[in-house]
């Protein structure tokens, strides 16, 4: 997030084509911007390690944006314990895509964790079991491997980088499933993860994910909301940039 003074004199006598793409990258730091910043770094930091944080507003407000923020300042926190440990990860970000069938495919969002967290030889972890002492070593997950063998690999990898905290973009995507199927089947396969690996995940999406919210007294006891909420042109203190 840039301020006022951040504007380079030499863009003046750049060619049009720099001086547009400054404007598009360009990003004021607003007070709201800022003080959803500050809220979510704190329930980061200040929640128990198995927490799943909510971070609600409308499109196009700049959840990504806060999102990309928060992974500066985390990387930039970390850099002492990443050089004593260079394994460990401080942040592990990505987004739930929308799937194109109707149903969130959670097989592809486990694949898109274990890519951002780098994670090497993804289509050839060994099978769990007796017969991965044999001579017949069998190597998981294949091709048409179910979810639940990703949610594994996952979890190893949550539990051997230790990031301060899971961020999951466009997050109402989670809730596209058939209508058999009940939300709360969704969020528990993110409440496990969170659990069995001690990683706070944090939710950014649209206020969709509000049906998410109180699933479950366990769920209520163990989240946290942050409220993105929008800018308002008829409040004069939303038209001052920070």
């Amino acid at each position: 997030m840039a301020s006022r003074s951040d504007f380079p004199a030499t863009l003046l006598n750049a060619p049009p084509s720099a001086r547009l793409k400054h404007f598009q990258e360009f990003t004021v730091a607003h007070p709201r911007l800022v003080d959803t910043k500050d809220r979510l770094l704190a329930a980061i930091r200040e929640c128990a390690p198995n927490s799943v944080i909510f971070v609600l507003g409308p499109t196009g407000v700049g959840k990504t944006t806060l999102r990309a923020r928060i992974e500066q300042i985390l990387t930039a926190e970390s850099l002492q314990e990443l050089e004593a440990d260079p394994a460990r990860l401080p942040v592990v970000s990505v987004e739930a895509v929308a799937p194109p069938s109707g149903n969130f495919n959670w097989r592809d969002h486990f694949r898109r964790m274990l890519y951002a967290m780098d994670e090497p030889l993804i289509n050839r972890k060994r099978k769990l079991g007796p017969e991965s002492c044999g001579p017949d070593v069998t190597f998981m997950p294949g091709p048409k491997a179910p979810g639940g063998e990703y949610h594994h690999a996952v979890e190893q990898a949550l539990q051997y980088r230790r990031p301060r905290v899971v961020l999951v973009d466009e997050a109402q995507h989670l809730a596209k499933m058939a209508s058999g199927r009940r939300l709360l089947d969704q969020l528990d396969v993110i409440k496990s993860i969170a659990n069995r690996t001690g990683t706070v995940h944090a939710l950014f999406g649209t206020y969709d994910l509000l049906a998410f919210r109180n699933l479950s007294a366990q769920l209520s006891r163990r989240s946290v909301d942050v409220h993105f909420c929008r800018y308002r042109v008829d409040n004069a203190e939303d038209r001052k940039p920070s």
